[in-house]
């Protein structure tokens, strides 16, 4: 590629570049908010000609849009600059050819409104990432199988963390609700919740996540099944989340 060639084009890693340099900045906040909102870009013309004045005469204007929920969005709104820098520099200019004009921002009218865990790591990351993307684009069934995987790594964590078995000692993992019930009877014998609802509560899960077992098995995308309608799949998707949300605040408290 010649001195003066461009793509054009986003470069393949974009998102996890962005992210990247988000944590970088010690700013996981907006990094989380960024991977919860969809966004999308448009090309406005040479760079020159549409405002961005320099030594740009070949490169190209762009400006990106985010939607999101409303605490996302004004999140990144409140760090518009830093998000431009960032973006800018992901775009990586000098092969792709594209400036930073604008962002723009609005609130999304089909808000699901979940958080995950903010784990870090390349597969919890790839995860999460999944996740989020489907559930902007509005399909929860998509969700079924990625969160299962997320939960099952998430859950061996903590019981890695307090010494519990993960497995039956020959090498069989224990499934994902029987995770659940050791990590409930470990904060019972702890005494880590104040309220007993809390306790039950957990206790009662280990049952819907044996449910969710089954519904990752025979009514996901994870094999050729007849899978889940989008209003149940959607209940599922918050009410794991849920519990995993209160396993992470329990654990960094």
């Amino acid at each position: 590629m010649g001195q003066y060639d461009f793509t054009y084009e986003l470069p393949s890693n974009f998102n996890n570049t962005l992210i990247q340099f988000l944590r970088q900045n010690r700013r996981d906040d907006v990094a989380q908010a960024f991977q919860r909102s969809k966004y999308g870009y448009d090309d406005v013309g040479l760079a020159y000609y549409a405002g961005l004045r320099g030594d740009n005469w070949n490169k190209r204007a762009v400006d990106f849009t985010f939607e999101g929920s409303e605490k996302d969005i004004n999140l990144l709104k409140a760090s518009n600059s830093l998000l431009e820098n960032m973006i800018d520099k992901a775009l990586k200019p000098s092969t792709s050819g594209y400036l930073v004009r604008n962002i723009y921002y609005f609130f999304s009218n089909d808000d699901f409104g979940i958080v995950l865990p903010e784990k870090q790591g390349d597969t919890f990351e790839t995860l999460s990432r999944d996740i989020y993307d489907a559930l902007a684009k509005g399909e929860p069934v998509l969700v079924l199988d990625r969160l299962h995987t997320y939960s099952t790594r998430y859950l061996r964590e903590i019981c890695s963390k307090h010494n519990i078995p993960i497995d039956d000692g020959s090498g069989n993992y224990h499934p994902l609700h029987s995770l659940v019930g050791m990590i409930a009877k470990y904060y019972k014998v702890n005494n880590v919740f104040q309220s007993e609802f809390v306790e039950q509560a957990l206790k009662m899960s280990i049952s819907t996540f044996e449910k969710y077992n089954t519904i990752r098995n025979q009514q996901s995308y994870a094999h050729d099944n007849e899978v889940l309608n989008k209003i149940e799949a959607s209940y599922v998707v918050r009410v794991i989340t849920a519990t995993l949300t209160l396993l992470y605040e329990t654990e960094n408290r």
